[in-house]
């Protein structure tokens, strides 16, 4: 592998390189081919990679590495032509910036050799397809940089479709044959069948190319949502992947590895025991094809920061779950996230008490668990959410918060990004309605909701006085658990023959409750409710 380098410091001579741990390093060369010193370890007691120059560097100096490296485990082989990239591995394959980490950009030029009958996709754009014998060769390449380039291949089925008008390819990769496990199950039922048990299952007929379209679709919906608000991406593909892993996605630039089970119908995953994650198949898709935007066009700049790219994500598959699924199964989205936040784990932690989004996955300690995972995928994007909630307008609806979202975007276009950096965005952007402190800033609902631990809690307190055929509302919203200086802007709603509308919107300020409000109704009620769209983070009694 070769890499060009640039020095962004004065002095430097040793270069800390990140490398998989299994990978061992055989020669490293400058650009004149004269071997260059290296330091790494046994594997098993100290897998770290430095290269040794021969002098130190100069600011800005460029130079050219080229690694031969070699090693085992980074791909998996789970059977039936099923391989997957190594999870711990996917973005150390290759040598590259321990200093920057995830936040180096790069172009990449990639080569890929595998054996004929396997499909090979990656990251960047086909250039060149060829056989060589008994391999076939697979080249891409990226214009655009990119934070990690990565692969996926197998003994897959490929499906595409191109839309004309986000001028964007969608291509779905699934596997012809079940891996080694699933096809284990199979042949216990089997054989458990021809003993004469009723196993009462249909996973005989299990197959993962069968619900290709569906993946496809989603993903097509998905960036035509997310083009809309958020603004279009550089990258002009996307290949939705099977991976043998059955509980997890990921995302890398043009490149999502879905969990096989994703590819599996609901009959199928309630056979296999996986019926309490209903939701997760049905978002999964979106929020890693959200990761376009949010981790990889826009990144971030420290672990303080990781909770947009995670909880913009999620909020993204909540816009996703609104427009496919519609209202009901959007309010359910944002129930089960605040419940996350508001449950205890196993041992008795919960993240919304541990400590703020800011703080990542420091979070996780022997005493918290691991409390990150229920923090800042759900509470980042509340955050959003709520901002998203506050800036609805009845006449203009999503009007502001979009022009936000896609200034955003476009101000730290392919960029890393700071929780200052969208704050400002916010403040650019807010109403006055939004200015509690009257000062221009939202510093505080960041102080709040992003460094904070407060999670109100809310009690509504009503009745309808009738008189001459109308209906006036009458009531006062109670606020608590919370400090003297929390601040919150709680919206209204009635079901008035069955639609939901927002009567208006009250400020709270500590633990505290409004003077009794009167608001005249067209008729009576069914019902009157606090934060129907969970539009406030809250514990939930009472909103």
């Amino acid at each position: 592998m070769q890499t060009k380098f640039k020095s962004l410091v004065d002095g430097v001579r040793v270069l800390p390189l990140d490398l998989f741990r299994t990978l061992r390093v055989g020669k490293v060369t400058d650009e004149a081919g004269h071997e260059v010193r290296f330091i790494q370890e046994k594997k098993n007691e100290d897998p770290d990679f430095y290269v040794v120059l021969g002098e130190r560097l100069k600011l800005g100096q460029e130079f050219t590495l080229t690694f031969n490296y070699s090693g085992e485990d980074v791909v998996l082989d789970a059977g039936g032509g099923n391989f997957a990239l190594n999870p711990g591995g996917r973005s150390t394959w290759y040598p590259n910036n321990a200093i920057t980490s995830f936040g180096d950009r790069s172009t990449f030029d990639i080569t890929l050799r595998t054996a004929k009958g396997l499909v090979m996709v990656a990251t960047g754009q086909p250039v060149g397809e060829a056989t060589e014998g008994e391999f076939t060769i697979t080249k891409w390449k990226s214009d655009v940089p990119l934070q990690v380039a990565g692969f996926n291949f197998g003994r897959f089925k490929k499906g595409a479709v191109q839309d004309e008008k986000l001028k964007f390819a969608f291509e779905t990769y699934a596997n012809k044959e079940l891996p080694d496990d699933l096809k284990d199950l199979q042949s216990r039922i089997n054989m458990a069948e021809s003993q004469g048990v009723t196993t009462e299952t249909t996973l005989q007929s299990l197959n993962t190319t069968g619900l290709m379209d569906k993946a496809r679709a989603e993903a097509q919906v998905s960036v035509q949502l997310y083009t809309d608000v958020f603004g279009a991406l550089p990258y002009g593909r996307i290949a939705m992947t099977q991976q043998p892993f059955p509980n997890f996605g990921q995302a890398w630039p043009m490149l999502v590895y879905m969990p096989l089970t994703a590819f599996l119908d609901s009959t199928h995953r309630h056979q296999l025991g996986m019926t309490g994650a209903a939701n997760f198949f049905k978002f999964v898709g979106a929020h890693e094809v959200a990761h376009q935007w949010w981790g990889h066009l826009l990144g971030w700049n420290s672990y303080r920061d990781q909770w947009m790219s995670e909880g913009f994500a999620e909020f993204s598959a909540s816009l996703f779950a609104q427009v496919v699924y519609k209202d009901a199964k959007f309010i359910e989205f944002w129930k089960e996230q605040r419940e996350l936040i508001n449950e205890k784990n196993r041992l008795g932690k919960r993240p919304s008490e541990v400590g703020s989004v800011y703080m990542g996955y420091r979070l996780n300690t022997a005493k918290t668990g691991n409390v990150t995972r229920a923090m800042i995928y759900p509470k980042g994007g509340f955050i959003l959410h709520m901002i998203r909630m506050m800036m609805w307008d009845p006449q203009t609806k999503d009007q502001r918060f979009i022009l936000m979202m896609r200034d955003f975007v476009q101000a730290h276009y392919n960029q890393d990004i700071s929780t200052q950096d969208f704050q400002r965005a916010v403040e650019k952007h807010m109403t006055r309605d939004m200015d509690l402190d009257g000062n221009g800033k939202m510093n505080w609902f960041f102080q709040q909701y992003v460094f904070g631990t407060n999670i109100p809690e809310y009690k509504l307190d009503y009745r309808v006085d009738e008189a001459d055929g109308k209906a006036v509302l009458v009531g006062k919203v109670t606020q608590s658990n919370v400090d003297d200086a929390f601040k919150m802007r709680v919206p209204l709603y009635a079901d008035i023959d069955g639609k939901v509308r927002r009567l208006g919107v009250l400020s709270l300020f500590g633990n505290s409750s409004t003077e009794e409000f009167r608001v005249p109704l067209p008729k009576k009620p069914r019902k009157v409710m606090l934060n129907y769209y969970e539009d406030v983070l809250s514990t939930g009694a009472g909103g």
